[in-house]
């Protein structure tokens, strides 16, 4: 089967673990004897030749120019620039088609890549576009209408922000920007995203749900053996991008709480990872306004392939997120790794942690309950053990990389169903949830 994969970014070049997703799943069915060519956006590239290719991994195209820039918004660019950019996503995105004939176009990733692409697509490939949604992209305000949108904080500037406004506006509604979507073939990631987006009428009834998964075995050979480790030190860890939204900032106000207890000498936090500079600046002036320099150290982000070997020597793993994360990588792959995860059941987590059965949860940013997990932990290993071993179980059995692949594959390669013509038997069938 030719596959082409549709993606706002693409590994080199790419922001977070659902892009490396992309890249695994395509590598896997590649493997499993598919063509496979991944269309994406120019991120991270120089100018010059777009196209990567290698005999170890699928064509890589990147041609696609992104909505905007990631770190800042050019209105300039909207007048100047956009136009010539969607008839040339258009151009790549129909050179592309004739030149691979794919037998199914997925889309993967699509923040800040512009909607008419998977809607050209829909209308060039009819029954032969599939989406896999990791994220709430369909419920998310595109970035051209959240700028125009946004107020100014200086009467000045609104007065001059005003006439373009109206401009951008309106000349967004002349072209039915953005387009509505069909969605004939989506699953999600997780039932939390599927449930959401249903519920917010962008996604139809029959949209299915299919788990994702991370490869474990990396992880399960530096796993810790049971009853290795220091009993008077418990070591944590978090491990990935430093936001807000990711609520570091409550493991460090739980140590605080710890600390009033005189009980923060038993704990010692690694923060590991990099994110948005001003985050990063208050995590630090947290650790030194509660004093904790002894409990806390920070270490900069690490390669990928690094991140096992990182994780053997912790005992638990702080997933502190305050968003509703559709699915988190981090969480599967320190569970295969042998740690005990403490951490919020938002989003899709919900479907991977279970109070008391393979992990601790509390609410999000409620730091005194995840103090009071800390001191469950320090005073009961046998607990840790017990929950570390059946996340590590669960992970194995519901939320490999293999799994995911076979299920990808399943779900591309099975007959079109007529949007609306879905019986509950159908919709059952098509939820990929094993």
């Amino acid at each position: 089967m030719r596959i082409l994969f549709l993606s706002n970014f693409y590994p080199p070049h790419a922001i977070g673990g659902y892009e490396q997703w992309c890249q695994e799943v395509a590598d896997g069915l590649q493997a499993r004897g598919h063509q496979v060519t991944v269309l994406t956006s120019r991120y991270g590239i120089q100018t010059g030749d777009a196209t990567v290719s290698a005999d170890d991994e699928p064509t890589v195209i990147r041609t696609l120019y992104l909505q905007a820039d990631l770190a800042y918004y050019a209105p300039a660019a909207f007048f100047m620039q956009r136009r010539r950019e969607e008839r040339a996503n258009q151009a790549a995105l129909r050179r592309t088609l004739d030149e691979v004939q794919p037998d199914v176009l997925l889309v993967w990733g699509m923040w800040n890549l512009s909607h008419n692409l998977p809607a050209w697509a829909e209308q060039w490939l009819p029954g032969r576009v599939a989406y896999f949604i990791s994220s709430y992209w369909p419920a998310d305000v595109d970035p051209h209408t959240a700028y125009w949108q946004l107020p100014t904080r200086r009467r000045l500037a609104g007065l001059l922000k005003w006439p373009l406004r109206r401009l951008a506006l309106t000349q967004l509604k002349r072209e039915s920007y953005p387009p509505r979507l069909r969605f004939e073939r989506a699953v999600c990631c997780s039932h939390y995203v599927r449930d959401t987006l249903v519920q917010a009428g962008k996604l139809p009834a029959q949209a299915g749900v299919l788990l994702g998964g991370s490869d474990p075995e990396p992880f399960l050979q530096v796993a810790k053996r049971n009853g290795q480790g220091d009993d008077d030190l418990l070591k944590v860890v978090y491990f990935g991008r430093l936001i807000h939204d990711k609520g570091v900032h409550t493991a460090l106000q739980a140590l605080y709480l710890l600390k009033q207890q005189e009980l923060a000498g038993q704990v010692q936090l690694t923060i590991l990872g990099s994110g948005h500079p001003a985050y990063e600046t208050y995590l630090h002036s947290l650790v030194a306004d509660f004093a904790l320099h002894e409990q806390v150290r920070f270490v900069r982000q690490v390669p990928r392939d690094e991140i096992p070997q990182r994780l053997a020597s912790f005992d638990a793993y702080l997933f502190t997120s305050i968003w509703p994360e559709p699915m988190a990588r981090s969480v599967m792959e320190a569970m295969a790794a042998g740690l005990l995860v403490i951490g919020t059941a938002v989003g899709g987590q919900r479907e991977m942690l279970t109070h008391e059965e393979n992990a601790l949860t509390f609410a999000a940013e409620d730091a005194a309950a995840l103090a009071a997990h800390l001191v469950r932990v320090i005073n009961e290993p046998a607990l840790r053990m017990r929950l570390a071993q059946a996340g590590q179980q669960m992970v194995r059995n519901n939320f490999t990389l293999e799994r995911m692949v076979r299920d990808v594959e399943a779900y591309l390669v099975q007959p079109m169903q007529h949007s609306g013509q879905h019986s509950a038997e159908t919709t059952n069938a098509r939820t990929f949830s094993f």
